[in-house]
């Protein structure tokens, strides 16, 4: 891992600044200094020089912003050892579990019963610098994210709307009641294969169920073999799903498990998250690009056994299934 160099302030720059934080040219309009401009004849960036000046005192002294810098600097910690125990323990969960930094943590102190060297945003950190990777293996392709950000967008629906249908709003059901589940399907390659996923809202337990093809009538037979489960028809208060054509057979659905399905607005998967956070969670085992005709339901429930029994921070680390199995009424 390359490191990046800083330069740290000597003492004959800090009077430097001082000068240029007194001088009229230096100033905005409103009397405040003006960081970019000190920074550019500094070669420093703004928000270096404008941390500089807050050092604890009432006007800017460069001798006692020398001594608090050297103060700070002994009690610093120069360099962290990381112990071939937390090593061993990062590339073993990696190498066969899509786990986040925070879970790793977890479960390294649930099995050594002792506190984690540093947190979970080191620990990405570490990760992103390759210094768990081994000749054979990068492990940060094995985080959820593998080390990026994603930004959401509102998209325009141009799918075509479904008519006579109960939105959202006439719900009336509080966020996080047991009993409502949230609907969506996840499409394959070419769009020639779907899996039906089907999400408890409190425990966020998914079953998911491949399709034969990527229809409404397919979505309603999977809906009748999920529903043969009494547990399930006992425990249903309703479903809400988004306008995706594959939907439009509603009705057959709500005689089905005696439940109303509403609507989110069109293109606004925002309104069900719930199920969106576990598409995200499937799409880490089956990828965007995925033939579903090509993947047996047997390898599609062993990815969700993975999913509903891995422990989740969000719910005091329980999984999924524990949390589904404490609401259910039998």
């Amino acid at each position: 891992m390359k490191k990046k160099k800083f330069k740290h302030f000597k003492l004959a720059e800090r009077y430097d600044l001082k000068e240029y934080l007194e001088c009229e040219r230096f100033k905005k309009k409103n009397g405040t200094p003006n960081y970019s401009k000190i920074g550019k004849v500094m070669n420093k960036s703004r928000n270096t020089i404008r941390l500089e000046t807050k050092r604890p005192q009432e006007e800017y002294d460069p001798e006692k912003a020398n001594k608090d810098y050297k103060n700070k600097r002994k009690k610093s910690i120069k360099y962290t050892t990381i112990r071939i125990k937390v090593v061993n323990h990062v590339r073993k969960i990696l190498s066969k579990k899509s786990y986040s930094p925070m879970l790793i943590i977890y479960e390294y102190e649930k099995k050594y019963n002792e506190k984690f060297p540093f947190s979970h945003v080191t620990l990405y950190k570490y990760i992103e610098y390759k210094i768990f990777d081994d000749e054979n293996n990068e492990i940060k392709k094995r985080l959820p994210f593998k080390c990026r950000k994603f930004k959401t967008k509102k998209r325009k629906d141009d799918r075509g709307q479904l008519t006579n249908i109960k939105f959202i709003e006439e719900s009336q059901h509080k966020k996080g009641t047991f009993g409502w589940f949230k609907m969506d399907c996840i499409v394959g390659k070419d769009h020639q294969s779907s899996c039906l996923t089907f999400t408890e809202e409190k425990s966020l337990y998914t079953i998911c169920f491949k399709l034969n093809q990527h229809n409404s009538e397919e979505v309603n037979k999977a809906i009748k073999i999920i529903f043969k489960n009494k547990l399930y028809k006992v425990n249903i208060k309703g479903i809400i799903t988004d306008q995706g054509k594959e939907f439009s057979k509603w009705k057959e659905i709500e005689k089905i498990n005696n439940a109303n399905v509403y609507f989110c607005d069109a293109g606004t998967p925002t309104q069900k998250p719930h199920v969106e956070r576990i598409n995200r969670d499937i799409r880490e085992y089956l990828p965007k690009g995925t033939d579903f005709n090509q993947i047996t339901q047997k390898e599609i429930n062993k990815v969700m056994k993975i999913i509903n029994e891995k422990p989740r921070p969000s719910l005091s680390w329980l999984s999924y299934k524990e949390v589904f199995l404490q609401n259910i009424n039998i």
